[in-house]
């Protein structure tokens, strides 16, 4: 199974990071260039988000990423294989990575696309339908479970998914893996356990964008905002304890297997 990396670049030493990651867990990748969202012109930002959906406007390193894994999906739509694998370069890959690529297998036959990483929140999933290497499982994945740095999917929802992404409404996490604002319920989307690679700590280079968004909300905002949290944790809870105790669904955190 063929693996993507998005490196951009001007992040030289994150692609040879990726390269000692990829070699330790013996899995070959082709790199793709990141666009770099803070060298599109007004005109190209205009051109693509034209349908704004998302809360707060999409910052160009917002739309830089969403382009470069559609670049990554017009690769895998145009290839052969029937799945593929797409990395962004800042994830850790555990020590059993590779059992995941000698062959696709393993993959239900329904699966558009198959979440290879952990987040580490809670996200509700069915039971388990397929065993892999004898600890690892894959079941569907039945709520929103956000980030992108580590997914495979078919060719045929590359194929779909192009269709559909001619604007940048949302970020691609959110439109790939929050049920609400995206193509989430359009797929039948998977999630290994535990989760084979997750993001590694490393500064965001969305984050010096996001800050210059942020506004510290007042101290009464701020009271009723946590109160509000406190009431849906609360709410979550025991809707969570409910699923696990009741039904054929599980509730739960994705571990992250051992690097």
């Amino acid at each position: 199974m063929k693996a993507y990396l998005i490196n951009l670049d001007r992040s030289p030493e994150r692609l040879v990071r990726m390269q000692e990651q990829f070699a330790k867990a013996s899995i070959p990748f082709e790199r793709v260039a990141a666009v770099d969202g803070k060298n599109l012109s007004d005109q190209e930002i205009s051109a693509i988000v034209r349908t704004p959906a998302w809360a707060q406007p999409l910052t160009r390193t917002e739309i830089g990423c969403f382009l470069s894994h559609r670049k990554c999906l017009e690769l895998i739509a145009e290839g052969e294989d029937k799945y593929a694998a797409i990395f962004e370069d800042d994830v850790s890959l555990s020590a059993d990575a590779h059992k995941f690529f000698t062959t696709d297998d393993w993959i239900p036959e329904n699966a558009d696309l198959i979440k290879i990483e952990s987040q580490g929140k809670k996200v509700l999933t069915d039971r388990p339908v397929v065993t892999v290497s004898g600890c690892y499982t894959v079941a569907q994945l039945r709520s929103q479970h956000i980030l992108a740095a580590g997914y495979i999917i078919s060719r045929d929802r590359a194929r779909a998914l192009l269709c559909c992404m001619n604007d940048a409404a949302s970020p691609i996490d959110h439109l790939l893996f929050t049920p609400s604002c995206g193509f989430f319920p359009q797929m039948t989307v998977y999630q290994v356990s535990p989760a084979i690679c997750m993001q590694a700590g490393l500064e965001s280079t969305l984050s010096p964008e996001r800050s210059l968004q942020y506004q510290c909300p007042a101290k009464m905002q701020k009271f009723l905002r946590e109160m509000k949290r406190l009431v849906r944790r609360s709410r979550t809870g025991l809707w969570g304890i409910y699923i696990n105790l009741f039904t054929r669904k599980r509730w739960g955190r994705i571990p992250v297997a051992h690097k």
